[in-house]
């Protein structure tokens, strides 16, 4: 099949944004017979540091709205966790998003204690990429069901992101003067434009278009005294059947380059069940299975345009 196939980028309704400020992307609804490309969602911005160099996820909350499709507090952490499963080579192409060595990412703050020297490899990438960064609007809904088409829906996709406060994102020695902000931000995705895809699709969502996604929500925070606690019990009900798996995650005066993750699966039973766990962690994201359906029966996520 050959189609148009180009790259949109829009000039987003507020050009800068500062820690624990929200912003909200409506995933756009785009013209006839055009559709979206499958994870080519995402917002572009420069940004200015102020006080040492950028260090972790920036975005500490995400909710996407159809109905509620994602809640999470703590979505940098969870998103670090999620990243560390990625294939090095898929690690390596992902500089936009804010992988990358220490010294590239010092250079590409304008950190104070940069290196200037044996670093002519990370000045070349500097040269390129500069202070652009991107977050991806990658949830399942978007990346996993093919092109994505709004118009067979009632509702509009949301994506509400709440910035970090400058102490989980900026590194640097005097913790009074970290700051950072966005900047020259930009809304990013792929379209192609066919008559013949387009109708496929709204074919299938007339149809009745089954949408599984998961849904990651942070279930309590566990404070642990390292010096005098050193075991700790926590009781997880798992009551839900499409209960997925339970992510956990320590933090707290940790590297996060360096700090250990566990993924806990739970087994799946035609009935509810309660599991205790004896886990010291600090942090609990639950993650389970909905599904959504468009089109016939009673939909849980949206319904299809008649």
């Amino acid at each position: 099949m050959k189609a148009e196939r180009a790259v949109k980028r829009i000039t987003f309704y507020r050009t800068e944004a500062s820690p624990g400020e929200t912003l909200y992307v409506t995933v756009p609804n785009l013209n006839e017979n055009e559709v979206q490309v499958p994870g080519s969602l995402a917002l572009r911005f420069d940004i200015d540091l102020s006080g040492g160099h950028a260090e972790h996820a920036i975005v500490d909350k995400l909710v996407v709205r159809g109905t509620i499709l994602q809640d999470t507090v703590g979505y940098d952490i969870y998103k670090i966790f999620e990243d560390l499963f990625l294939s090095q080579e898929k690690r390596d192409g992902m500089i936009f998003e804010g992988i990358q060595s220490e010294d590239l990412c010092k250079i590409r703050s304008g950190a104070g204690d940069k290196k200037t020297s044996g670093v002519d490899a990370e000045n070349k990438l500097n040269a390129i990429f500069g202070k652009r960064y991107r977050i991806n609007l990658d949830h399942q809904i978007l990346t996993d069901h093919g092109v994505f088409y709004l118009q067979a829906l009632y509702n509009y996709l949301v994506f509400e992101l709440t910035l970090a406060p400058p102490s989980q994102v900026v590194k640097g020695s005097d913790s009074t003067k970290l700051k950072y902000k966005l900047t020259n931000i930009q809304l990013q995705y792929e379209m192609i434009r066919d008559e013949t895809l387009t109708n496929a699709a709204k074919s299938v969502y007339n149809n009745g278009k089954e949408l599984a996604y998961d849904y990651v929500t942070r279930s309590q925070v566990v404070p642990i005294n390292k010096g005098t606690e050193t075991r700790i019990n926590i009781k997880v009900d798992a009551q839900r059947r499409s209960l997925k798996a339970i992510p956990l995650s320590v933090h707290g005066g940790v590297h996060r380059g360096s700090q250990r993750f566990r993924k806990i699966h739970l087994p799946r039973s035609n009935e509810s069940q309660r599991h205790d766990q004896r886990l010291a962690q600090h942090d609990i994201q639950q993650r389970h299975r909905r599904q959504g359906h468009v089109g016939r029966g009673p939909p849980l996520l949206c319904e299809r345009k008649k």
